[in-house]
């Protein structure tokens, strides 16, 4: 009769780890339902969001150049770049739903990538204020990159802190979930807070230009109509996006939400690739070139007025053909 300890030698399956830095399991060994995430993500779905995203990038580059919009197109570049690596994590765990390196990589990546995006949509705000009329803003313009994009970057340490930790652990300790989950909860609370001074600015922009003369810079064209609804459209995605997020981690890595890839697909990955491409339509450079030549110039750094009647009627008094003999 065999010992106990023989027949745990001849039982392979008490060797089997399914998470974990020693994860030791495949498809062949283990069902894909004792995986962390419960299922195989979809090959074709992560090829065309890391196409996507891919694309989304080389025209905020483009964009960038054209326009000379360093920062929001570096952040935009940076966080599809984030997104394209984290969705490659995806595709290992395709390979093999155990992958812990795959898993990792999606965790850290795509959920950090969209801080960059945040950071982009912050200071661009900052831009259209100076833009449109810093005397309608009730606060100095630079609040909002002084306050928000250090939110941010709180925001992007706390989750990649998180991140970390999860890396580190094999799933018994939970501060990597909780301080992920913390970094979510004040990227949330940043970007509502954003969008409350957005629409306060709004609302005052209308009553200030009804209430002076205001000149052709701060009227709204169609540009700046269109940049303000897709702008809009990418805040609203990317707190959707979170929402989710937080509901995710909210039950943990063991939770349902977090097993289900459709939620994903549906409340995460198109959630961001609609805002990636709604910013692309939103880009600052496009929305605040110049119309005339009289005008502005890009982003309403330097304004040349059109001259009043009293300046016109003085500088024709003053011409060489009106002076006296």
């Amino acid at each position: 009769m065999s010992s106990p300890e023989a027949a745990g030698q001849n039982d392979p399956s008490q060797y089997l780890v399914s998470f974990g830095p020693d994860a030791n399991c495949t498809l062949a060994l283990c069902p894909v339902e004792a995986s962390l995430q419960g299922y195989r993500p979809a090959l074709g779905v992560q090829i065309a969001f890391i196409a996507l995203f891919g694309v989304s990038m080389l025209i905020h580059l483009a964009q960038g150049i054209r326009y000379r919009t360093w920062f929001f197109a570096s952040m935009m570049a940076l966080g599809c770049i984030g997104e394209m690596i984290g969705y490659g994590g995806r595709v290992l765990l395709y390979q093999n739903p155990f992958s812990f390196d795959g898993f990792i990589i999606e965790i850290c990546c795509i959920t950090i990538s969209p801080v960059f995006f945040a950071a982009a949509i912050y200071v661009s705000l900052a831009r259209v204020s100076n833009f449109l009329g810093p005397e309608a803003c009730r606060f100095p313009v630079k609040i909002y990159v002084w306050v928000f994009v250090p939110c941010d970057i709180v925001s992007l340490i706390l989750q990649s802190v998180g991140g970390a930790l999860s890396s580190s652990s094999v799933g018994s300790d939970k501060s990597g979930e909780y301080i992920t989950l913390a970094g979510l909860a004040f990227q949330v609370f940043t970007l509502t807070a954003f969008t409350a001074m957005a629409l306060d600015y709004l609302f005052r922009y209308i009553s200030y230009r009804k209430s002076q003369q205001v000149d052709q810079r701060r009227i709204l064209s169609t540009r700046l109509e269109i940049f303000g609804v897709f702008f809009s459209a990418s805040i609203l995605f990317i707190l959707i996006r979170c929402c989710y997020r937080i509901a995710e981690l909210g039950q943990g890595y063991s939770g349902s939400i977090f097993r289900k890839e459709g939620l994903f697909i549906g409340l995460e990955s198109v959630m961001v690739i609609l805002a990636v491409f709604a910013l692309n339509i939103a880009q600052p450079g496009f929305a605040f070139q110049n119309r005339t030549e009289e005008a502005y110039t890009t982003y309403g750094n330097k304004v040349e007025h059109e001259p009043s009647s009293e300046q016109k009627a003085s500088k024709a008094a003053n011409s060489p053909a009106n002076a006296p003999t």
